[in-house]
């Protein structure tokens, strides 16, 4: 065999092998970056290189190369995220001709299984005669503006890379991967076979990246503010981007409700991705065990499910009591840890919050002695900050409290011990920051007195209550008092009485003692 032909035949063993070794990156090697470098002519020859990584998130796109000249992906970049670099021992120089170096590296075995491996195992035998290649001196790197890390001052060699620790929005970590400096230079792996060498070479592990799930408690408005309302809630996923070849396989949500909730079972759990509303029991099933809510996507529901979008369940439960009652629900999407710890993923906790109203009504004359029947609409207000007043403007514009899950006005009566009891009523929730609070000014408005007894007009017949979440009032916090109805005066025999008597007894003398005297003029008169 001629000189140039068995030169012709080492560089297509090369270029071959190096292709083969590529091959193992290609769910690696996915995007470009500004650190590029030309890619030089071989044979390859001792000269010292670098190991670019570029990290982004999944979906894959983009066109790139190992000298990062192609185009860039349009996922986002991900900061702080920290690779191992180690050298791989045992193996012949790449510098070789045999080019035995490459076939080793090429037949490492179980290269994604190395995540905490100390030596790598191969079908080749090294340099020692054994098959046995020891990791040697490693390097820790970690992505910064834009998501790149660099090892400079490479040696020619293999490397095993792998990824040792991300942010918490990382949800799967880029497998283990062996590069090779130099590697070829095109985006075909070698299989192009260019002849060309890239000693600065490029990669681009991918990441998929999420989000916690998310847990809200609706607007209480609509279900009324009063113990036995209903409360609304809502727990949803953004569907992370999942790598090449995988797919959605599980979800499932659970929520375990606190005592002080009753679930409303009759109630069907919402579920969307998107705007699109999914059909039960074809997309999904539901099963409520005692305080405890499941929700599971079927098959037809999980093929359903699109990166980028949002799948939400929403559910409803009846306040059986006062307190601040917290709720917090789990997402397991492909046994993923959504939160970079933990599957199931715990959501966030919300919080709605309800407190008692207790009061008395009283006789104003004599404040111990209480009055029943008094009767008192009730209006919300936005006052919270623990003090209250009633407002100029009354309950203009206030919204008025309804019975439970219904538009009829509540009304609440003294009874006979003259307690004016309200036995909850809605002081605030997580919803917004406005509503975040544990204080909530109530307006009662008498619109009956006690029989016997005068009714307030305009604003006096208003009273302000503050009413505190978390705890139980036993004890009356505030006092309505009522006047007695006037009535005509009577006659009676008392100073008044006495006096009457006197001038009309007087009177009736002066009267008396006139009607003496004219008898006795005329009488005089006559005898003349």
């Amino acid at each position: 065999m001629s000189k140039s032909l068995t030169a012709a035949v080492r560089t297509h063993r090369t270029l071959a092998a190096a292709t083969a070794l590529s091959l193992g990156l290609l769910g690696v090697a996915l995007t470009a970056t500004a650190a590029s470098a030309a890619p030089v002519p071989g044979p390859v020859t001792n000269q010292t290189g670098s190991l670019t990584i570029h990290k982004y998130a999944y979906p894959a796109n983009g066109s790139q190369n190992p000298s990062g000249t192609g185009t860039n992906p349009t996922t986002s970049p991900i900061d702080g995220v920290t690779f191992q670099v180690c050298a791989i021992n045992n193996v012949t120089s790449l510098t070789d001709t045999s080019n035995l170096g490459w076939t080793q590296v090429k037949n490492l075995q179980n290269v994604a299984g190395a995540q905490s491996a100390t030596a790598l195992t191969g079908t080749t035998a090294g340099v020692d005669s054994t098959t046995n290649f020891p990791l040697g001196t490693c390097t820790n790197v970690t992505t910064a503006g834009g998501g790149i890390a660099t090892a400079s001052g490479l040696a020619v060699g293999a490397y095993l890379v792998r990824e040792i620790s991300a942010p918490s929005s990382v949800i799967t970590m880029s497998s283990p991967f062996v590069v090779t400096v130099p590697t070829p230079a095109d985006s075909t792996a070698g299989a192009a076979n260019t002849g060309l060498w890239e000693y600065n070479v490029n990669v681009y592990p991918k990441n998929a990246t999420g989000t916690s799930p998310q847990k809200t408690v609706g607007n209480q408005n609509p279900n009324g503010y009063t113990l036995g309302s209903q409360v609304d809630f809502s727990v949803s996923q953004l569907i992370p981007s999942l790598p090449t070849g995988q797919a959605y396989t599980k979800l499932i949500v659970s929520d375990v409700l606190d005592a002080k909730l009753t679930p409303n079972t009759t109630y069907v759990p919402v579920v969307k991705i998107g705007a699109t509303t999914l059909a039960t029991p074809g997309d999904y099933t539901y099963t409520w065990s005692g305080q405890t809510l499941t929700v599971t996507l079927t098959a037809s529901g999980l093929s359903k499910l699109v990166a980028g979008q949002t799948v939400s369940v929403g559910f409803r439960a009846t306040v059986n009591a006062v307190g601040a009652i917290d709720n917090t629900a789990t997402v397991n999407l492909n046994d993923l840890k959504l939160d970079g710890t933990t599957s199931p993923t715990p959501t966030n906790t919300v919080t709605t919050r309800w407190g008692n109203l207790l009061g008395t009504k009283s006789d104003a004359g004599n404040p111990t002695h209480t009055l029943a029947g008094a009767t008192f609409t009730v209006f919300e207000t936005t006052t919270t900050t623990g003090t209250c007043a009633v407002p100029a403007g009354g309950v203009t514009g206030l919204t008025q409290v309804t019975q439970p899950n219904s538009t009829n006005p509540l009304v609440v009566t003294s009874n006979a011990s003259g307690s004016i009891a309200i036995s909850g009523l809605w002081v605030g929730d997580t919803t917004t920051a406005a509503n975040d609070v544990t204080n909530r000014c109530y307006i009662l408005q008498e619109t009956a007195a006690p029989a016997g007894y005068v009714l307030p007009a305009g604003n006096a017949a208003l009273t302000a209550v503050n009413v505190q979440s978390g705890s139980t009032v036993t004890t009356p916090t505030f006092t309505v008092t009522n006047n007695q109805q006037l009535v005509p005066g009577l006659p009676l025999t008392g100073a008044d009485g006495q006096i009457i008597l006197t001038t009309a007894g007087i009177a009736l003398l002066l009267v008396a003692a006139g009607g003496v005297l004219l008898v006795i003029r005329r009488r005089a008169h006559a005898e003349s």
